[in-house]
């Protein structure tokens, strides 16, 4: 039997198994389990062929407009998880679950991120963060 999860790169297998994704039948990754409803959240083609960081947006289900926002800036933000004893940890990209802005030091929970559901109010809190940078 073929091993799909062989096609994607090394975080986007690690994210697969943070967040427990399995393969149904058609092709489409999805979170199982036997208490809940199936969640799906894309298809095998569509993670070969986007970045873990829109996989991770998927999952968090954001909307395409913040998507390519953060693809274009994710040179301004570092990936960050909590941990209750440690406080904020920096982690790597699969393992994301909050977002620092270097410049401002403003940590986004990507939960609340979703919250966030008229497009101006999206470009006023980016220009907000920007405002913090230097420039150029």
């Amino acid at each position: 039997m073929y091993n799909y999860i062989n096609d994607l790169n090394k975080d986007k297998q690690n994210l697969i198994n943070k967040y427990s994704l399995v393969l149904n039948d058609d092709l489409i990754w999805e979170f199982n389990h036997t208490k809940y409803f199936k969640v799906k959240y894309f298809s095998h083609k569509f993670a070969i062929k986007h970045s873990t960081l829109t996989l991770l947006f998927h999952i968090y289900k954001l909307c395409y407009a913040k998507i390519k926002y953060f693809e274009s800036n994710f040179s301004k933000y570092d990936p960050y998880i909590y941990n209750y004893q440690s406080g904020f940890i920096k982690c790597e990209l699969y393992d994301m679950e909050f977002i620092k802005h270097k410049y401002s030091d403003t940590f986004i929970d990507l939960r609340n991120l979703n919250k966030i559901k008229n497009i101006q109010e999206f470009k006023s809190f980016c220009n907000y963060l920007e405002n913090f940078e230097p420039k150029l």
